[in-house]
Protein backbone atom coordinates (compact mmCIF):
# COMPACT_ATOMS: atom_id res chain seq x y z
CA UNK A 1 0.00 0.00 0.00
CA UNK A 2 1.33 3.13 -1.22
CA UNK A 3 -0.23 6.28 1.08
CA UNK A 4 0.92 9.90 0.01
CA UNK A 5 -0.39 11.65 2.90
CA UNK A 6 -0.04 10.47 6.73
CA UNK A 7 -4.03 11.22 7.14
CA UNK A 8 -4.81 9.18 4.53
CA UNK A 9 -2.62 6.25 5.84
CA UNK A 10 -4.12 6.33 9.43
CA UNK A 11 -8.00 6.22 8.00
CA UNK A 12 -7.28 3.22 6.12
CA UNK A 13 -6.31 1.47 9.09
CA UNK A 14 -8.90 3.06 11.48
CA UNK A 15 -11.81 1.50 12.97
CA UNK A 16 -13.84 2.74 15.75
CA UNK A 17 -11.64 1.08 18.53
CA UNK A 18 -8.07 2.69 17.28
CA UNK A 19 -9.62 5.84 16.22
CA UNK A 20 -8.35 7.87 19.13
CA UNK A 21 -5.00 6.38 19.39
CA UNK A 22 -4.91 7.52 15.35
CA UNK A 23 -6.48 10.73 15.80
CA UNK A 24 -3.42 11.12 18.25
CA UNK A 25 -1.01 9.38 16.04
CA UNK A 26 -2.29 12.01 13.00
CA UNK A 27 -2.24 14.89 15.45
CA UNK A 28 1.35 14.36 16.88
CA UNK A 29 2.57 13.80 13.19
CA UNK A 30 2.13 17.02 12.15
CA UNK A 31 2.88 18.85 15.32
CA UNK A 32 -0.36 19.39 16.34
CA UNK A 33 -1.07 17.00 19.60
CA UNK A 34 -1.66 19.95 21.66
CA UNK A 35 -4.66 21.04 20.12
CA UNK A 36 -6.61 18.18 20.87
CA UNK A 37 -9.23 18.64 23.48
CA UNK A 38 -11.99 16.50 24.98
CA UNK A 39 -15.72 17.61 26.47
CA UNK A 40 -16.97 14.80 28.43
CA UNK A 41 -20.53 14.71 29.87
CA UNK A 42 -21.76 11.49 31.54
CA UNK A 43 -25.95 11.13 32.28
CA UNK A 44 -28.16 8.81 33.14
CA UNK A 45 -29.19 6.68 36.55
CA UNK A 46 -25.78 5.78 38.41
CA UNK A 47 -26.30 2.13 36.84
CA UNK A 48 -27.15 3.43 32.96
CA UNK A 49 -24.34 5.97 32.35
CA UNK A 50 -24.64 7.25 28.77
CA UNK A 51 -21.47 9.41 27.97
CA UNK A 52 -20.88 11.97 25.39
CA UNK A 53 -17.43 13.60 24.29
CA UNK A 54 -17.00 16.04 21.95
CA UNK A 55 -13.20 16.21 19.76
CA UNK A 56 -12.07 19.39 19.27
CA UNK A 57 -8.55 20.54 17.80
CA UNK A 58 -7.85 23.65 18.15
CA UNK A 59 -11.52 24.82 19.59
CA UNK A 60 -12.59 23.75 17.01
CA UNK A 61 -15.29 20.97 17.40
CA UNK A 62 -14.86 17.65 14.69
CA UNK A 63 -16.71 15.31 16.12
CA UNK A 64 -19.25 14.08 19.03
CA UNK A 65 -19.96 10.44 19.94
CA UNK A 66 -21.75 8.72 22.96
CA UNK A 67 -21.24 5.38 24.47
CA UNK A 68 -21.86 3.55 27.93
CA UNK A 69 -18.42 3.83 28.98
CA UNK A 70 -15.92 7.08 28.33
CA UNK A 71 -13.37 5.34 26.48
CA UNK A 72 -16.43 4.40 23.41
CA UNK A 73 -18.10 7.66 23.42
CA UNK A 74 -14.65 8.91 22.35
CA UNK A 75 -13.71 6.46 20.29
CA UNK A 76 -16.54 7.48 18.16
CA UNK A 77 -16.11 11.09 18.35
CA UNK A 78 -12.60 10.20 17.23
CA UNK A 79 -13.76 8.18 14.28
CA UNK A 80 -16.09 11.48 13.40
CA UNK A 81 -13.03 13.36 13.50
CA UNK A 82 -10.24 11.54 11.24
CA UNK A 83 -13.39 11.26 8.66
CA UNK A 84 -13.67 15.39 8.94
CA UNK A 85 -10.59 15.69 8.48
CA UNK A 86 -10.38 13.60 5.30
CA UNK A 87 -13.11 15.50 3.80
CA UNK A 88 -11.42 18.70 4.75
CA UNK A 89 -8.33 17.43 2.87
CA UNK A 90 -10.56 17.04 -0.28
Amino acid sequence: MVCHSPLRCLLQLTTFEDATNALNNYLQSIGQSSALSWVDVRQGATHQYVWTSTCRISGITYGVGSGTHKHQARNVAASHALTALRSDQG
